[in-house]
């Protein structure tokens, strides 16, 4: 081979490496960018998810609030119901004693209106006799 076939076979490798480093540092640069929009991405996922959880740790905390705040109403309620129901009682047994005092009351009616009845017919009939 002579000098200048070797020097263009030279030059030709040399085009090659130049090709493969330009490839090479065009592939890196290409990289590197790719790098930093997955870094950039990366924060902002992680932005999101902090955020997230302070949303889910507020919904967590207004949820327990809830729960209590629900739980002493249903105290309170609990004891509304317990005093109403002593309150239904008193009044279902004032109720049956003035079905009772009634139910003695009309019995007693009853008895004196039969007994003012026999006296009016014994006076009526004293009357006939005083007039006969």
């Amino acid at each position: 081979m002579t000098t200048q076939q070797r020097l263009n076979r030279l030059e030709d490798e040399f085009e090659t490496v130049k090709e493969l480093l330009t490839s090479a540092a065009k592939y890196a640069e290409s990289t590197n960018e790719r790098l930093d929009q997955l870094t950039v991405s990366q924060e902002t996922t992680q932005t999101q998810l902090d955020q997230l959880s302070e949303r889910v740790d507020a919904f967590i905390f207004n949820a327990q609030r809830l729960f209590s705040q629900t739980g002493e109403r249903m105290i309170v309620v609990e004891g509304q119901t317990e005093r109403l129901v002593g309150v239904v009682q008193m009044l279902q047994r004032n109720y049956s004693a003035q079905q009772s005092q009634l139910q003695e009351f009309q019995l007693t009616t009853n008895a004196a209106l039969e007994r003012m009845d026999r006296i009016l017919d014994y006076l009526l009939k004293q009357k006939e006799s005083g007039e006969g």
